[in-house]
């Protein structure tokens, strides 16, 4: 499960940093709207980390583990693009498509057996 571990502290890591940047640099730089969506977004994808950590160290969920980091990295990569660049691009729906798969790796979650209760 090295590769939940990996993936859990590199989306705890960004989405810490960019939550954290909007407390200063982001604050002035972006429209409110924009501000709430990527506090929402970071604060996410620095969530979906903790999971994975968690998951990494607490199951062998391996499936469970590559879809939330997967969906975590779409969905949050397509928030980011959309809030940094001001486009709105016609393949916008894969943003929510990123969630779903996500929301599918808790779902395994919800189905696997932790280590410690064996």
């Amino acid at each position: 499960m090295r590769f939940a571990w990996i993936a859990g502290v590199g989306h705890a890591l960004i989405g810490g940093v960019v939550f954290f940047m909007t407390l200063h640099p982001l604050r002035d730089a972006l429209e409110p709207h924009a501000l709430d969506l990527i506090k929402v977004a970071s604060a996410w994808q620095a969530l979906q980390g903790l999971v994975l950590m968690i998951a990494a160290t607490a199951t062998r969920a391996r499936l469970s583990a590559m879809l939330i980091a997967g969906g975590t990295a779409i969905a949050a990569a397509m928030l980011y693009y959309i809030i940094f660049s001001g486009n709105r691009p016609p393949y916008i729906v894969i943003a929510p498509i990123g969630g779903a798969i996500s929301f599918a790796g808790w779902i395994g979650l919800l189905l696997t057996k932790p280590q410690f209760l064996k």
